[in-house]
């Protein structure tokens, strides 16, 4: 049985070396980014699970996914970076990411606006998508890893 390697999320826009404690690009946490390569892939899926829930989380507050297909052909054609066992919310953030949300037809793509998103624009869109997923994280940590660095 071939070994399937888990692929790091890095987006290449890594902000923890300048301090930040949860990367603005790929949203994992400095102490993932630096032993990534140190972790067996349960860790690393795990990591990539919690991303997962996340994004498609914040995606389906702002868009809904309603053909797959097109929107799978949208992000091969355009030779697009996206991560095929993930749910379709991540791919339309994958989307957005890589067009900073300057999507013309969004049918086109497979995806519509919800109601509470219609007069915001494509780039402002992304922006408010890609902010509550950063503050989302940024809050994970908080409770869960910034606290039990505090009781040791």
């Amino acid at each position: 049985m071939p070994v399937q390697l888990v692929l790091t999320p890095c987006v290449g826009l890594c902000s923890t070396t300048y301090g930040d404690s949860v990367c603005r690009g790929c949203k994992r946490f400095a102490h993932e980014i630096v032993d990534w390569n140190r972790y067996v892939d349960e860790q690393k899926a795990a990591v990539i699970a919690r991303l997962s829930q996340l994004m498609q989380d914040v995606v389906s507050r702002y868009l809904l996914v309603t053909d797959i297909a097109l929107l799978e052909s949208a992000l091969s054609s355009s030779g697009f970076r996206y991560r095929q066992d993930q749910p379709a919310e991540c791919w339309a953030y994958d989307l957005f990411r890589q067009t900073k949300g300057r999507i013309g037809q969004l049918a086109v793509c497979g995806l519509a606006r919800l109601p509470q998103t219609m007069s915001v624009s494509g780039p402002d869109l992304w922006d408010a998508m890609n902010q509550e997923f950063l503050a989302i994280s940024e809050g994970h940590y908080e409770r869960f890893f910034r606290q039990m660095l505090s009781f040791d």
